[in-house]
């Protein structure tokens, strides 16, 4: 697994609160456990790797957003409502507990989904 600290053009979350990882295979049942929500197998994948997806529920326990997560080729889609958001180029992942996970490129752009499925996008 890499570390976030392999990245030098990271910096370090100003905030304690926020924990930086990379984004890998590994990292899915944190981001799963930030937004409280179960991990599920993709019922597709790659030749070589998992797929994986995250349900998001939003009022009334009713999905608002689904994850398909592929940190094998650093890509995270996203589809909320009607609108559909393919990320990629994902390096770092940052957690804020009981409130979001952000896919961050190495550039400025990031994803944000947040508990209840909102989704921004900065690209």
């Amino acid at each position: 697994m890499t570390s976030p600290d392999d990245h030098p053009a990271f910096e370090r979350s100003r905030s304690p609160r926020i924990e930086r990882i990379a984004y890998d295979a590994a990292s899915i049942e944190r981001m799963a456990e930030t937004l409280a929500v179960p991990v599920e197998r993709a019922s597709f994948r790659l030749p070589s790797a998992i797929v994986w997806q995250l349900t998001v529920p939003g009022r009334d326990d009713r999905p608002a957003a689904l994850l398909t997560l592929w940190p094998s080729i650093r890509r995270v889609d996203v589809i909320a409502g009607p609108a559909t958001v393919v990320f990629t180029e994902v390096e770092i992942v940052e957690l804020v507990p009981d409130v979001e996970v952000q896919f961050r490129r190495r550039g400025r752009e990031y994803l944000i989904v947040a508990r209840g499925g909102k989704v921004i996008v900065r690209a």
